[in-house]
């Protein structure tokens, strides 16, 4: 026969009842965070595919916010180069008249607006995002080009010194690579694999060239335009005239600037080709965060009216034991009182 005694009921009811609390606030934590484990113990195959899930959907967030950067920074570039190709036309009008019309000295006027031209183009190209200069390449700290004494520097070095060809060779393939989500990689010199990620680096001396042609004629369309503003402006102020040699000169150049557009417009072509790339890969990477996003709240959420009726239930069992507690507390001090 077993004795059921006072204490040893007590002793029953209050594990029952410790059970009884304990489901209750875990069902009432699952309502409020609509999560189905709040630590890695409670679940820990759910826990570690959750875990993955965040991570890869963390890294997409990071390429993305990247990926968007880049976007910004290319139409950046894109409007810069749209207001140089306006900048180039207005040159050309220039110089198709000072190539036609020497009267009364209208060709020194006009050197002055080419000059003032290449000056405002130098000036486009010196644009920025955020602190960076857009079109510095890899070293986006300093203001790549400047206009000095007549010359085209980019980086301090003229761009028609055929001593500084192999530097802007360098430079007009810089390199500065960023994760944008193609998986990007290093080889086994810890350099990373080029078409694992993306080249953010955009060198002005690349896009408008560098140093002369067979003929002597300099590449770079800015030091064109500067270069024949020049030779404008020593024209005769009163008749417009120019030597033989500076009419010569001037014919050269003309030719070529209309040569240099059909080279930066062709270059132009290649960068809005990587910035369509870029608004695709952005795309991809959103309809990939949905999904991953999708996938993890698969596992961690609950499905909230079942949660709500477990806790239901739970809230019963717990509103039960405390009623029959009062029972057993209640017949306990009355035989304790006799």
């Amino acid at each position: 026969m077993i004795r059921v005694t006072t204490n040893g009921t007590l002793r029953t009811y209050r594990g029952h009842l410790a059970r009884a609390t304990l489901n209750q606030f875990q069902s009432m934590n699952t309502v409020l965070t609509q999560r189905r484990f709040s630590s890695y113990a409670e679940s820990p195959s759910l826990a570690t595919q959750s875990f993955r899930l965040h991570s890869a959907y963390a890294r997409n967030t990071a390429q993305k916010s990247m990926s968007e950067e880049m976007i910004s920074k290319f139409e950046a570039a894109g409007s810069s180069l749209q207001k140089l190709q306006d900048q180039y036309r207005d040159a050309l009008d220039a110089a198709e008249q000072g190539q036609d019309d020497s009267k009364a000295g209208a060709r020194v006027q006009l050197g002055e607006t080419l000059k003032g031209i290449a000056e405002g183009m130098v000036q486009t190209l010196n644009a920025q995002y955020g602190e960076k200069f857009v079109f510095a390449g890899a070293d986006g700290d300093n203001a790549p080009f400047e206009l000095k004494d007549g010359k085209l520097l980019f980086r301090g070095l003229d761009v028609n010194d055929p001593a500084n060809e192999a530097a802007f060779e360098e430079m007009a393939n810089e390199v500065a690579y960023v994760d944008i989500g193609l998986g990007m990689q290093l080889d086994e010199n810890e350099q990373v694999v080029p078409s694992t990620a993306f080249n953010s680096a955009i060198s002005g001396v690349g896009l408008l060239g560098y140093g002369k042609d067979e003929n002597g004629v300099q590449n770079n369309m800015i030091g064109i335009i500067s270069e024949l503003g020049e030779i404008y402006t020593r024209a005769n102020p009163e008749t417009g005239e120019l030597s033989a040699e500076d009419e010569e000169r001037a014919s050269a150049l003309f030719d070529k600037m209309q040569d240099s557009n059909s080279e930066f417009r062709a270059n132009w072509t290649k960068l809005d080709t990587q910035a369509q790339f870029l608004k695709s890969n952005d795309t991809r990477l959103t309809s990939t965060g949905d999904t991953l996003q999708t996938q993890f709240e698969g596992l961690d959420r609950v499905d909230l009216a079942d949660a709500l009726t477990t806790f239901a239930y739970a809230q019963y069992s717990y509103n039960a034991a405390l009623r029959v507690g009062n029972d057993i507390l209640s017949q306990s001090f009355i035989d304790y009182m006799s």
